[in-house]
């Protein structure tokens, strides 16, 4: 595993004296070393996550519609670099190593996956799309990240708030935050992403199957059965 800081100082940006004909050709046909920041990078390994496809068999079936909304979040996690801390008050991240999306949008697109997989609601789609709704749901994304604290297991720690909202007059039906800490089977990047997909799919699983069952609830309610 390799992590480089949240901070990162850039050296000064320094003007190139004017070439004649001659040296610019050899600086371009050097080749070696580009002068465009960055541009000798590797490019990163992108990594993604599975959503939650395994549920309770008594699950109900909701005939409603529910727009998922992209996730809050702090700027640190509106990233799509993969959070480690190694001290309880510093984050760090992957070196050349990424999320496919930014993490609150993956997040959301997990969260669509999910619920589509339950195969137990009438439609789902991501704010925005257009679809007449039900039901909102919002989440503010508080902890994504891998824990590797000095004397420590090294796990994964996910945390996020979530609330159903009624369409018709924005109030909340039922608010939770979901939490999941996972065991790291190793430190490298590949066993640190795991333990991210085995965590977020237990947090999409609770909470795909508590907001049907308190939908079914207030539908419930509503029709005064």
């Amino acid at each position: 595993m390799t992590v480089t800081r949240s901070t990162r100082r850039y050296r000064p940006f320094r003007l190139l004296p004017l070439l004649g004909a001659a040296g610019l050709a050899g600086l371009v046909l050097g080749g070696c070393t580009s002068i465009i920041p960055g541009a000798d990078r590797n490019p990163p390994q992108l990594y993604e996550l599975r959503p939650a496809s395994g549920f309770a068999a008594n699950l109900p079936r909701i005939r409603a519609q529910l727009l998922v909304e992209t996730p809050t979040a702090s700027a640190s996690l509106r990233s799509s670099r993969i959070a480690v801390k190694m001290q309880p008050t510093k984050l760090d991240y992957l070196v050349e190593s990424e999320w496919t999306d930014l993490a609150t949008n993956l997040l959301q697109t997990l969260l669509v996956e999910s619920f589509d997989n339950s195969s137990r609601i009438a439609g789902v789609a991501r704010q925005g799309s257009g679809l007449r709704t039900d039901y909102l749901l919002k989440s503010d994304l508080r902890e994504f990240h891998a824990e590797m604290y000095k004397g420590a297991p090294a796990r994964i720690r996910i945390r996020i708030h979530v609330r159903l909202v009624r369409w018709t007059d924005r109030d909340i039906v039922a608010s939770r935050t979901f939490e999941a800490s996972a065991p790291l089977a190793g430190e490298s990047n590949d066993a640190i992403v795991a333990g991210f997909d085995t965590a977020i799919g237990g947090v999409l699983n609770r909470v795909v199957e508590w907001s049907l069952r308190r939908m079914h609830r207030e539908s419930r309610r509503r029709a005064g059965g």
